[in-house]
């Protein structure tokens, strides 16, 4: 199996979790996107729908940029048993999205 290799990927989450929880597991998978562009349309499509009905509240939701460790049977093997916690070397809030002005 080739080593060395890390990946980029976007997700987002509720800018209310504190950081030290963001990669727990709580039942509620994460989405993962190729680009910010997508990540960043996924959030805004998600905000529209949820402000489209009266009684919903939109949260600060932020788009992370996430960077894996490297690839390796350790790695990949610690991801299955232990969480994508342990498979994320790096991740930074790239925008935080409010509710529209």
């Amino acid at each position: 199996m080739t080593q060395d290799i890390v990946f980029t990927f976007y997700t987002y989450s509720n800018a209310g979790v504190q950081a030290e929880e963001r990669w727990k597991p709580t039942g509620i998978p994460d989405i993962f996107f190729d680009s910010y562009e997508q990540a960043q349309r996924a959030v805004k499509e998600m905000r529209a729908d949820i402000l489209a009905d009266p009684d919903m509240e939109w949260p600060v939701m932020n788009i992370e940029k996430v960077v894996t460790v490297p690839i390796s049977p350790a790695s990949i093997l610690a991801l299955l048993n232990d969480g994508l916690g342990t498979f994320v070397q790096q991740y930074e809030v790239v925008e935080s999205i409010g509710p529209p002005q």
